[in-house]
């Protein structure tokens, strides 16, 4: 009996053997020949859906090999370890899935990065093979959609999707100042860059800058004399309207004139005698300053189909950025929250250049674009822009939130949540948060004090800086 028992385990070991064996090469076959049949174009998601005749309602699909039911997810991303094959753009449900899968800026002679030590290096090698293919391409598909051959191109923003490909946006400039877009994508599974869109866009269309204030401050000032050079006097800028929402106290009697609202409406009303051409307004909101209740009080005085960009006072803008929101704000598809160098202390700057003298090259031009002179502020959410649609569209501001930050965050999330918006994060070159200095009121909330803080820390200077001024101090002592 012992040895008839042995016989039979070992015919029930080679039929488990054989039909794991069989079930993998057979698995095998149809993995082959699926994604055979998917490279010369004859599968897509669709048809692939039909031939998926088993139950449903169970997790996985067996003989469609670890496909998801596609049909009751439409709306949702398929979880990469389930689908068989994504030839869809990966969309983020929630914002830090955005953070380290944003845009690349790209132009004939550098790349801007997002995250690393160096905010701004020279385009070599690989780099400048695909940006020369990437142009190529997208003005061949330009020209023959009634483009002039002299186009010129101005950036490419590049994007890699590790399931869908890399997409390119490639910006172009015609001598009348036209600009053509043209978005392509590159699958792995294929060679040259496929047309995705490609749009004419005029630099007509107007934007309009919101910023709330409450005061006259040197950096207003310094706002408004960078915004008369960098914008007014810049033709490419095009129309662009500023609304400036102006915080009233309660107890405005009390207050002196260089903290009052009439100053205020003095220094614009000097600035719209000197610039006719500015397009400068101003509107009135009652109680302490609140950044949101402030921007949504300017974004209600837009059209709905209008585009609206908050901005702060402390930021250096120029023809080219505004060019840029023009061209990638698309209504009802795509909101841009453009990413910030922002300026390290010139105190700190100048003090570490001072001991090391290797230093004193890279920060003599607090403006130039280096890991010396500052860094992508990448976690920061304040500067965006869409239509006012879209923005109504997701609920807007959260008008509850008070003190410091936070406001612009919950946006995000919104514009990143929601199923019919694509938000595209790119660094710009051309958008300098200028330093300030800053204090942090102790009363805020414990999550807002502690970014206060944080953001603080990591404005004052690069390691190198701080490291070399606290060795040399300890050095001392």
């Amino acid at each position: 009996m012992s040895a008839l028992k042995q016989i039979r385990n070992s015919q029930n070991i080679q039929f488990i053997f054989s039909f794991c064996v069989g079930w993998f090469v057979l698995g095998h076959f149809w993995n082959e020949e699926m994604d055979k049949a998917f490279k010369r174009g004859e599968l897509n998601v669709q048809s692939y859906e039909e031939q998926c005749s088993c139950d449903h309602l169970a997790p996985v699909c067996p003989p469609c090999n670890g496909v998801v039911d596609v049909q009751s997810q439409r709306q949702q991303n398929i979880k990469i370890s389930e689908s068989y094959y994504r030839t869809y753009k990966y969309k983020p449900l929630i914002h830090n899935e955005d953070l380290t899968n944003r845009w690349r800026m790209l132009t004939h002679k550098h790349q801007y990065e997002m995250i690393n030590q160096e905010p701004r290096v020279g385009l070599n090698g690989m780099w400048r093979v695909e940006v020369n293919q990437a142009e190529q391409q997208a003005k061949h598909i330009a020209i023959n959609n009634g483009a002039e051959s002299s186009i010129e191109m101005k950036e490419i923003f590049q994007r890699v999707d590790a399931f869908h490909g890399t997409t390119y946006i490639v910006n172009y400039e015609a001598p009348d100042a036209t600009r053509i877009v043209v978005e392509m994508n590159r699958p792995y599974v294929a060679g040259k860059p496929k047309l995705v869109s490609v749009d004419h866009v005029t630099n007509t269309e107007i934007i309009n800058i919101i910023s709330p204030i409450s005061k006259v401050s040197e950096r207003f000032n310094n706002f408004l004399s960078r915004y008369e050079d960098n914008v007014l006097n810049t033709p490419s800028s095009g129309p662009v309207r500023i609304i400036f929402v102006i915080f009233q106290p309660d107890d405005e009697h009390e207050v002196k004139y260089e903290d009052s609202v009439a100053h205020i409406t003095d220094v614009l009303d000097r600035f719209r005698a000197r610039n006719k051409r500015a397009l400068i307004e101003y509107i009135f909101t009652k109680g302490e300053f609140n950044r949101a209740v402030g921007l949504h009080a300017g974004v209600m005085q837009c059209n709905d189909d209008e585009i609206v960009l908050f901005l702060d006072v402390d930021l250096k803008i120029g023809g080219d950025f505004l060019g840029r929101v023009r061209r990638n704000v698309v209504q009802h598809e795509r909101a841009i929250f453009p990413i910030m160098f922002s300026q390290y202390d010139g105190d700190v700057m100048k003090d570490a250049s001072t001991v090391d003298m290797g230093l004193a090259p890279d920060v003599e031009d607090p403006m130039q674009i280096n890991k010396q002179t500052g860094f992508w502020i990448y976690y920061a959410f304040g500067v965006a822009a869409m239509y006012k649609s879209d923005y109504l569209k997701v609920g807007g501001f959260r008008l509850d939130i008070k003190g410091w930050g936070g406001e612009d965050v919950d946006l995000f999330k919104k514009m990143v949540s929601h199923p019919h918006l694509h938000v595209m994060s790119i660094v710009d070159a051309d958008l300098i948060h200028i330093y300030h200095k800053r204090g942090c009121d102790v009363t805020l909330a414990p999550d807002q004090y502690a970014m206060c803080v944080g953001a603080w820390a990591e404005t004052l200077g690069s390691q190198q800086q701080v490291g070399t001024l606290y060795l040399n101090k300890h050095h001392e002592l």
